[in-house]
């Protein structure tokens, strides 16, 4: 065999570049075999090469190491591989912060995998994406996210698997084709961090366009021996730099959920397509932070929003802001204005100590009952019914009678647990939502709650645009083996939505969920001016209003109550008699405190006079039209729903 072609049986890298083109593809662990130089016998060569040879094999073994070496450095390498004609790749993930030796990445949200495939195949192809690989039988507990996807035959998709925030134990993608045998595996980056401290810093996506001056800047030289660098209000701050140009950037909100702030320089944001813009929009309305190294905030991200100096903007649930002032280009003001900005830290960890009545407690244990039980059992089985059939001389009965009795024992046991508890389940919502009745947008937060008496059949589904969080009662992950107390695997099918198949809800057992979402919604309340100077108004938010507040263009607020859904009715001029005024001046306030139940309760027992600036209403309804039960056969009571409306202005007339 010649050199030529012994090149041709040497083993290639796993990955390669993808299309894309300037250096933003995946930062992928590259699939590499065992290089053992070729050795040929001496006397398969001709007299005189051997010492050709000999150099060629040393220039062929650095080359291959470079290029290997090349391959590993590269942040932008796709991991790809192919099954039943499917060629299936994965798009690549940020980078995680390596600062000072020690990696920080994301703690909380959702991280997306966004997978490409293409079908080069002439049939029409369904293709099973699961993770992490469910054929490691060592993966014991944890989330399993997957996805059934039909690809036509010479079709390409980007379909989306967001992985929750539980601990995985593997890295590994399933690829599968239906009526092709075996799978395909794909070896992910990580960028979920677990820490045994729960010492987590708050992440910031940064644009390619942030340059390493700024990085420099946040982790300074002279911190690697103290141990400390930049943080916002006490908390530390890790940079996560996108692989990705902002062009390619997720289209979901919940791509970027992960995340407690996005830094884009003023070209990118100008670069950003129309569907990526709204997907970072509706990550600010849901209390995400947007910092963009400029002068001035686009409309994109402006418009609607709440001035709040500084070119700073109150959007929904947080905040966008430039960082330049008007003669300022450098990247260290933008440090110094980042460094004076509190940094909001969205983070659910464990289920609220006070339910205040909003969410299902915990069920009690008849425990008197259950004593009196089974002491009659003890005394029934034992003495008593030896001293029947000793008496009626039919002691050979015990073989019978004995298994009998504890049958029925256990069944007068089920038979009082129907009785105390029934068969249904039951749940209660608590919510807020803030409703742009300009853009037609409602991001809401909140929390459900479920408690079965059987395991129910099907779990809770959700919508693909909310983000949950399944609320445990280790309020601490001391380490990532007590973070699945129950030790069992949990399933998320993203077909059809978001459907948490299995694993969710227990028998017997109460299940918190905290979620947040934003979406389009056509739910309004028109106001009309009558020639008395009052508001007259048509409840057209979709549910019965209990109490309504409504602050007019110029500050003067009107109420009603007891608005059936649809009907008109005519407000009258607020009274401020024994006023109980509450302490929230806007939604954010209620978002940051994290606990939210305490907030929702002290709404509903208050007046919301702070937060009705003008144009604003503050609506407490019998029900949430924007929170929908997520367990089919369980309709479950809304403590609280709680709706902050911004009406349409004069030159609003979307």
């Amino acid at each position: 065999m010649n050199i030529q072609a012994r090149l041709k049986n040497l083993p290639s890298p796993a990955c390669g570049r993808g299309a894309g083109g300037e250096g933003g593809l995946e930062k992928c662990t590259v699939k590499t075999h065992s290089f053992q130089p070729i050795s040929p016998h001496p006397n398969s060569l001709p007299k005189g090469e051997g010492t050709v040879f000999s150099i060629s094999k040393h220039v062929l073994t650095a080359a291959v190491l470079f290029l290997g070496i090349v391959a590993l450095s590269q942040n932008a390498v796709w991991a790809a591989e192919k099954i039943g004609g499917v060629i299936a790749s994965v798009q690549p993930l940020p980078s995680m912060d390596n600062a000072y030796g020690e990696s920080y990445g994301v703690s909380h949200g959702y991280v997306e995998y966004r997978v490409r495939l293409h079908n080069t195949s002439n049939e029409d192809r369904v293709v099973y994406l699961s993770y992490p690989s469910t054929s490691d039988r060592a993966i014991t507990s944890g989330t399993v996210v997957s996805r059934t996807v039909p690809v036509a035959a010479g079709q390409e998709v980007e379909v989306s698997l967001f992985e929750p925030s539980m601990y995985s134990e593997s890295n590994l993608l399933d690829v599968r084709v239906k009526g092709v045998r075996g799978e395909r595996t794909i070896i992910l980056s990580r960028l979920r961090d677990y820490r045994y401290d729960n010492n987590y810093p708050a992440t910031l996506l940064t644009g390619r366009g942030v340059p390493q001056e700024f990085r420099d800047l946040v982790h300074p030289a002279s911190a690697a021996t103290t141990g400390t660098s930049y943080s916002s209000a006490n908390v530390p701050l890790a940079l996560l730099r996108s692989e990705l140009p902002v062009g390619r950037w997720s289209a979901n909100w919940l791509g970027y959920s992960c995340y407690d702030g996005i830094l884009l320089t003023e070209k990118e944001v100008g670069e950003m397509p129309p569907p990526a813009q709204l997907a970072v929009r509706r990550y600010v309305e849901c209390g995400g932070a947007l910092w963009i190294h400029g002068r001035q905030v686009p409309p994109a991200f402006s418009q609607g929003g709440t001035p709040l100096g500084e070119n700073a903007y109150a959007v929904g649930l947080g905040r966008a802001a430039a960082t330049l002032a008007e003669n300022d280009s450098d990247w260290k003001t933008t440090y110094e204005r980042l460094k004076k900005e509190p940094m909001h830290v969205y983070r659910p960890e464990a289920r609220p100590n006070n339910l205040n009545d909003m969410l299902i407690a915990e069920a009690s244990v008849p425990v008197r009952g259950l004593f009196v039980l089974v002491l009659l059992f003890g005394v029934g089985i034992g003495p008593v019914n030896l001293w029947l059939l000793a008496r009626h001389k039919r002691r050979i009965w015990l073989w019978w009678n004995v298994p009998a009795i504890s049958l029925i024992t256990c069944l007068l046991v089920f038979a009082y647990s129907l009785a105390s508890e029934g068969i249904a389940g039951r749940g209660k919502i608590a919510s807020m939502t803030i409703l742009d009745e300009r853009s037609h947008r409602a991001a809401t937060f909140g929390y459900v709650s479920f408690y079965c008496p059987l395991t129910p059949s099907s779990g809770p589904r959700f919508g693909g645009d909310t983000e949950v969080k399944l609320l445990e009662f280790n309020p601490r992950m001391l380490s990532h083996r007590y973070y699945e107390p129950s030790g069992a695997l949990r399933y998320v099918d993203w077909t059809s939505g978001q459907h948490l198949t299995s694993g969710w809800v227990a028998a017997r057992a109460p299940a918190y969920f905290q979620f947040r979402k934003n979406e389009d919604r056509r739910e309004r309340l028109t106001v009309e001016r009558t020639a008395d100077g009052a508001l007259k108004i048509v409840n057209a938010l979709g549910a019965d209003i209990q109490r309504l507040f409504v602050s007019d263009s110029s500050g003067k607020v009107f109420e009603g109550r007891d608005i059936p859904a649809g009907a008109e009715r005519t407000l009258e001029a607020f009274k401020p008699e024994k006023l109980v005024v509450g302490m929230y001046k806007d939604p954010q306030r209620v978002f940051c405190d994290m606990n939210w139940l305490p907030a929702f309760d002290s709404l509903r027992r208050s007046t919301p006079l702070p937060m009705l600036s003008p144009g604003r209403y503050v609506a407490f309804l019998d029900e949430s039209p924007f929170v929908e039960s997520p367990l089919a056969g369980v309709d479950p009571e809304h403590t609280a729903a709680i709706v902050y409306g911004i009406m349409k202005g004069d030159g609003d007339g979307r």
